[in-house]
């Protein structure tokens, strides 16, 4: 064999590519059992894997005009929206790089509702921590008739009940006691928490009382709002800064019968949840007839998500609880 012969072909000869007018050579063939399929050149029809190779998917035709899907190089990540290459397993980063970022809107949304909740539960247990009242109930007229508290699924025309914001009971036991000691004789719980919107951008309206025997209305009502501040100082000490803005003002909402007492007061919450400072602003309203004390406490979920807002004015918070009164409120 001359030097500048090519090597005799093992599989026989193979047909050469003809010069101009020459017909070319046919289809790559097939592999032997347990040979790869022969690829063909460019323009040439792909082979078919031999008997034990599994068979693999044409490529996706590409638009008329456009050019066929690019394949990454090994080592590489596919584009967004990209499988990688038949067989290859699909790259992570690598050690010491960060994941992903995921969506912050949705994190924080979760922290807002977090403390939205602890905010509730707060509100069982600081803003209604009750001592000796002094009101004067002599100006409110008793009708004689007995009332209850319910929780409707709907209250003030557009809150809807939503458990997410329900705490497990509108007043903690060691309150349900200084209430009996204001006169408040055999009190049974009642509370909801309600939505209306959404939990993005709606509003929440937590309600809670008892109903029972109210001896003295107006001082029931005192008591609720007289050791706000001591119970505040406590709760500083678990991490949480409620801030009362200046003192319980009574109030006359519309629609409200003179059956009842009324105040409001303003409150700031601050909470730190993972490295982040969120201030719900808030404004608690209290009534108390003889038959029932309750609270709502309304929270704008869009200001506390955007870290702005103000507490509801007095009067708009005063008007919103004679509404769920009035709904929550029943017949004996």
């Amino acid at each position: 064999m001359s030097y500048n012969e090519p090597p005799p072909n093992p599989y026989g000869n193979q047909p050469q590519g003809g010069g101009y007018g020459q017909p070319q050579p046919g289809p790559p063939q097939q592999g032997g059992y347990g040979q790869p399929p022969q690829q063909g050149g460019y323009g040439q029809p792909q082979a078919q894997p031999g008997y034990g190779y599994p068979q693999q998917a044409p490529p996706p035709t590409p638009p008329y005009g456009g050019q066929a899907p690019q394949q990454p190089a090994y080592g590489q990540q596919p584009g967004y929206g990209q499988q990688p290459p038949y067989g290859q397993i699909p790259q992570q980063p690598g050690y010491g790089y960060p994941q992903p970022p995921q969506g912050g809107n949705g994190k924080r949304n979760g922290l807002i509702i977090g403390i939205v909740v602890a905010v509730i539960a707060v509100g069982a247990g600081v803003y209604f921590a009750t001592s000796g009242g002094s009101g004067n109930s002599s100006s409110l007229h008793d009708d004689g008739k007995k009332y209850t508290l319910t929780t409707p699924d709907t209250v003030a025309g557009e809150y809807q009940k939503n458990d997410d914001f329900s705490d497990d009971s509108a007043f903690e036991d060691d309150n349900i006691t200084k209430l009996e000691a204001l006169g408040v004789s055999s009190p049974k719980q009642a509370g909801a928490g309600y939505l209306k919107g959404d939990e993005s951008s709606g509003n929440v309206l937590d309600f809670g009382g008892v109903h029972g025997t109210v001896k003295d209305p107006a001082k029931a009502l005192d008591g609720t709002f007289e050791m706000l501040d001591k119970g505040t100082q406590e709760d500083a000490e678990k991490g949480t800064k409620v801030e009362v803005v200046g003192s319980p003002q009574t109030v006359h909402p519309t629609g409200m019968k003179t059956d009842a007492l009324m105040k409001c007061q303003r409150v700031n919450e601050t909470e730190v949840d993972s490295g982040q400072t969120i201030t719900i602003h808030t404004t608690v309203c209290v009534w108390a007839d003889y038959s029932t004390v309750g609270y709502i406490i309304p929270i704008d979920l869009a200001s506390a998500i955007s870290g702005g807002g103000t507490a509801p004015a007095l009067n708009d918070a005063a008007n919103l609880t004679a509404k769920v009164r009035n709904d929550v409120e029943v017949p004996a």
